[in-house]
């Protein structure tokens, strides 16, 4: 009987010495009582693969491992205690029965028999780690690689240890007192008394210079730390490496963290025909590893440039994490590129036991099976918590995942758990790789890879409490939003911008999938409310406008007459938005339903809704003036902004009295009346100055540096315009950057900067298309002057030059090529600044 499935033990010659005829001997005795290895070790207390080493021939196995090999037989433990002797003694000599410990020769370790792709830094500061520290842990995820990684750092550092490496699997070891023995049998350790391993280990490998490597300590946490921290102690000279999926947590640890492989970046899936595959393969270890084991497994396949986009978008839905992408290139021998792609929204199913390394652990044979194992090693609140952050989508603060988890561990609908439990849980996590932390802005957040989240929400519905951590996972971030679109008039409204760009994956998640069984839709209708400047300041506009028509969709009416205020604010929402996607029909329906629900509730003629149905009228009505602006006609524009003011009521979050000043400010600027322009504008901008509303002062300063470049003053157009800038990456408001640059270059190509200028056009053209939003918001008599600085820029560079500062500001991007720009003003400003390059 085999000792393994599918696996035969290396026959060995009995003629070739006392080693092999004792191993010969065990492995007869185990066929005789017709055991398996792995049954073996459920009684023995060691793993299955030290048992089989025992009887593999290579080296004599130590006392203990060959009592627990000798009982799980039940054979007679003296005599074969008696055979081991006289084998010690034809091996080592008269001096291993007098006692001595003593440890076999560290063989050279297997070698990688597939290709090992990347991983050039982690080795780079791994050696450095194992040259000034004693102990090196290399942590992460199951499957990210940290095992291959481990071998190939301790044997690239070997020839630092005079006296070898020795390497010590724990995959299969249970139980605490078998560490220290596993690693004895791995040394080779051979003892002449019933001492305790480590004992026998500190005696044996005295004086020497060993490094040794301890491979899966995650399920056997304490008893690693506890045998490593005793032998560190005794071993002045003794260096370790471990793998683990958690840290160890003693004093003497240095901590290698191990991420997936380098994903391609977002463009890197369009290369160029003359060398995409070579370059895709270049840019991204992922894609190396994903092509290499593709070749092996489907000898046909390659990367082409019709298909790298493909291969790029598989690497990243399987966040680059080795295993995943070794199994599902196996499956190319059943599927095509595309096939595989489609399918892997269902990738615990589809990566299963069969595309399996036939060799690996039985842990490493399917994805599902990883995170299995990762899932029995987490406590009841760790596997809660990871359920319920399952649910976010592009990450967590930790002070928000702790409010998500508070009520889901106490798993009880009135309960709370301890803070300082739901703490531990998810300090647990990160602990366990199962989570990353990332500092962001002086906070935490945390990340959960897309296959991590696909697991924890395949267990999340298989139990009763999916519905409820759905409806809280909703609440929270619809809550957040709400509380974003009431303080947009005040001075809170650029934190919660940036609290909202953070979180506009869990918002698209949210909004794009169906409500919550059980979940008012007053909601959602409250939430839109933070929709609109966040989707105009993030640069999602075509994806808010997207977001509205799903909402109205849903609720074409109020859904009952007390939500008809909030549902009437969500009709503005959409109708904002739509209208900056050029959707100007659509624009027009809301305003129309918008006003009809207000007439409507005017006729009911409650007195405790006449002020907020008073400030909505005059938002409808701002909203046409807006329209009509856009549309360049002043007069309707004005009509509609003026008539709004006339309310004398007006919504302090749509910001609706410094919105409709602005509409008149810019109608007096299309009809070249300068004066009144700039009147009307700086009174809007003091009025968001009282108010502390940062984005509206961006887009005023912005129409006030084009008065004052209309009339001959680009010096003071330019401090303006840098005073706006200032304001926009305070909020990190894309689309006023790029309405910001249209006119900075305008100003520069009129006073000399005309490649500079060409440079700001060419980032800022990147930024409109994927926004969703026609440039400069399809606003023709504001772009006037945009047209006029491309003119004098091509002619002041003349053609060729200009594509070419053109096409270097487009890979600059927009913020770098704002930077270098501004950087160029400010030296050139100085007294005796000597010219650039």
């Amino acid at each position: 009987m085999a000792g393994k499935p599918g696996r035969r033990e290396q026959p060995l010659d009995p003629q070739a010495g006392p080693l092999e005829r004792f191993a010969l001997g065990l492995r007869e005795l185990r066929e005789t009582v017709g055991l398996t290895y792995m049954e073996m070790a459920d009684v023995a207390h060691f793993s299955a693969s030290t048992l089989s080493q025992a009887a593999a021939g290579h080296r004599l196995p130590t006392r203990q491992v060959l009592l627990a090999y000798v009982r799980a037989c039940d054979a007679d433990p003296d005599t074969w205690e008696e055979r081991w002797e006289h084998v010690r003694h034809d091996v080592f000599g008269p001096e291993a029965t007098r006692g001595t410990a003593t440890i076999t020769p560290p063989g050279p370790g297997p070698e990688d028999v597939t290709s090992f792709v990347g991983r050039e830094s982690e080795l780079a500061v791994g050696s450095r780690l194992v040259e000034r520290c004693r102990l090196v842990t290399l942590t992460g995820i199951g499957g990210v690689g940290k095992t291959r990684l481990a071998r190939r750092l301790v044997r690239q550092v070997a020839d630092r240890f005079r006296d070898g490496h020795y390497c010590v699997e724990l995959a299969d070891v249970s139980g605490d007192g078998a560490v220290a023995a596993e690693v004895a049998a791995a040394v080779g350790v051979l003892t002449a008394t019933e001492q305790d391993p480590l004992d026998e280990l500190a005696t044996a490998l005295r004086g020497r210079s060993v490094l040794l490597l301890l491979d899966n300590c995650e399920h056997v946490l304490d008893a690693s730390a506890r045998t490593v921290r005793a032998l560190l102690t005794r071993l002045p000279e003794l260096h370790v490496v471990t793998t683990s999926r958690q840290p160890l947590d003693i004093v003497e640890e240095h901590v290698l963290q191990v991420e997936p492989l380098g994903l391609p970046g977002p463009g890197d899936g369009h290369l160029d025909e003359a060398d995409g595959a070579d370059a895709l393969r270049a840019a991204s270890p992922a894609v190396t590893l994903f092509t290499d084991r593709a070749v092996a497994a489907s000898p046909g396949f390659r990367v082409t440039e019709a298909n790298q986009d493909t291969v790029a978008r598989v690497c990243r839905k399987l966040d680059g994490l080795p295993l995943a992408l070794e199994i599902a290139a196996r499956r190319l021998r059943t599927l095509t590129l595309d096939e595989l792609l489609e399918r892997l929204d269902h990738r615990l199913k589809l990566l299963g036991p069969g595309g399996r390394d036939r060799t690996a652990h039985p842990r490493h044979h399917a994805l599902r099976a990883l995170f299995d194992w990762s899932y029995e090693l987490c406590t009841d609140a760790e596997r809660t918590a990871w359920q319920q952050l399952s649910l976010c989508s592009g990450g967590v603060l930790l002070t928000d995942a702790e409010h998500l988890c508070e009520r889901t561990a106490a798993d009880g609908a009135q309960a709370s758990a301890p803070p300082e439990e739901v703490f531990e849980s998810l300090a647990g996590l990160v602990d366990k790789s199962l989570l990353t932390r990332v500092e962001t802005g002086g906070r935490s957040r945390l990340y959960m890879l897309e296959t991590v989240r696909a697991y924890g929400q395949d267990r999340l519905a298989e139990n009763d409490r999916a519905g409820c951590a759905l409806r809280r996972h909703r609440a929270w971030y619809l809550g957040l939003a709400a509380q974003a679109g009431a303080a947009y008039g005040s001075s809170e409204q650029a934190d919660w911008l940036r609290r909202l760009r953070s979180e506009h994956a869990n918002l698209r998640q949210i909004v794009t999938t169906a409500p919550a069984t059980g979940e008012p839709a007053e909601t959602v209708l409250r939430a839109s409310l933070g929709f609109w400047l966040h989707c105009l300041a993030s640069g999602h506009v075509g994806e808010g406008a997207h977001w509205m028509r799903k909402i109205i969709e849903r609720h074409p009416l109020p859904p009952r007459s007390e939500a008809t205020l909030t549902w009437c604010r969500t009709v503005w929402v959409a109708g904002f938005l739509l209208l900056l996607h050029a959707d100007h029909t659509g624009t027009h329906e809301m305003i129309r339903r918008g006003e009809q629900a207000l007439a409507d509730m005017t006729a009911v003629g409650v007195p405790a809704y006449e002020v907020p149905r008073a400030e909505l009228t005059a938002a409808f009505l701002q909203l046409r003036g807006l329209a009509a602006l856009l549309n360049e006609d002043t007069e309707n524009a004005t009509r509609h902004a003026l008539s709004a003011l006339e309310t004398g009521h007006w919504s302090q979050m749509l910001l609706t009295r410094p919105q409709c000043i602005a509409q008149l400010g810019f109608s007096a600027t299309i009809q070249r009346d300068h004066t009144r322009a700039v009147s009307l504008l700086e009174q809007a901008l003091a009025m968001s100055e009282t108010h502390g509303d940062t984005w509206h002062r961006c887009y005023l300063l912005w129409a006030l540096a084009i008065e004052h470049g209309e009339t001959g003053r680009a010096k003071e157009a330019l401090v303006l315009l840098r005073r706006a800038l200032r304001h926009v990456w305070e909020i990190d408001e894309q689309m006023g950057e790029a309405v910001l640059s249209e006119t900075l270059a305008w100003v520069l190509a009129s006073s000399g900067g005309a490649r500079s200028a060409a440079l700001v056009l060419g980032a800022a053209d990147r930024v409109w298309h994927p926004s969703g939003v026609p440039q400069l918001f399809g606003f023709a008599a504001m772009a006037a002057h945009r047209e006029r600085g491309l003119e004098q820029a091509r002619q002041a560079l003349g053609e060729k030059e200009y594509r070419h500062a053109y096409r270097e500001g487009r890979q600059l991007g927009l913020r770098r090529a704002l930077q270098r720009v501004l950087m160029d003003m400010e030296r050139l400003s100085e007294p005796d600044a000597p010219p650039r390059g």
